[in-house]
């Protein structure tokens, strides 16, 4: 049985899929299903955190973000 934290979540999630991204019944089962087997986490914390929309699909990945290179010269090349 759900208590009643579970319940409020899970009604915050399903007001977030209708009121902000417009999904059907069957895009909600979905994310809900992909946000419980990811830990249980809020719809709203997924869609914030891991999805984004552009037109510009040239400049997705940023080489210098995170270079490894970079890395490994700061902290193993002394």
């Amino acid at each position: 049985m759900k208590t009643a934290n579970q319940i409020q979540k899970l009604q915050n999630d399903i007001a977030f899929c209708i009121d902000e991204l417009n999904l059907d019944d069957e895009q909600i089962g979905d994310l809900l299903r992909a946000c419980e087997r990811l830990g249980d986490i809020s719809v709203e914390y997924f869609c914030d955190e891991f999805i984004f929309e552009t037109d510009d699909f040239d400049n997705l990945h940023d080489t210098n973000y995170l270079n490894i290179a970079e890395f490994n010269s700061l902290y193993w090349e002394q």
